[in-house]
């Protein structure tokens, strides 16, 4: 019978253990998400930013003729790019290779 209660305390200390750890997990996952959502409206801050930028950019520059239509021309001027990269991990020369390629094709 010792034996019994003996494992019996041993079961309700480790569910003890099992709801603390799981009360932390709640508490880590509440954060996490209040942090994602201040991600989000900062990556929405910087969405209307970027479109501000390139709205002004293209205005100023007017209507200009497509760049195929433009490489037939020899006096066409200067031409105007937005080339994007990225600055994530783990991309290799991810930015190596689009600038490498904007360059050959203008």
């Amino acid at each position: 019978m010792s034996d019994t209660t003996a494992s019996l305390h041993r079961k309700i200390v480790g569910a003890g253990d099992l709801q603390s750890v799981v009360r932390t997990m709640k508490a880590v996952a509440a954060s996490s998400i209040g942090q994602y959502e201040n991600s989000v409206r900062a990556l929405a801050d910087y969405y209307h930013t970027v479109e501000l930028g390139l709205g002004v950019c293209l205005r100023e520059s007017g209507s200009t003729p497509l760049i195929a239509e433009r490489k037939r021309q020899t006096d066409a001027g200067a031409i105007g790019v937005v080339v994007f990269g990225s600055d994530q991990g783990l991309v290799g020369q991810f930015n190596d290779v689009v600038a490498d390629y904007t360059i050959k094709t203008l």
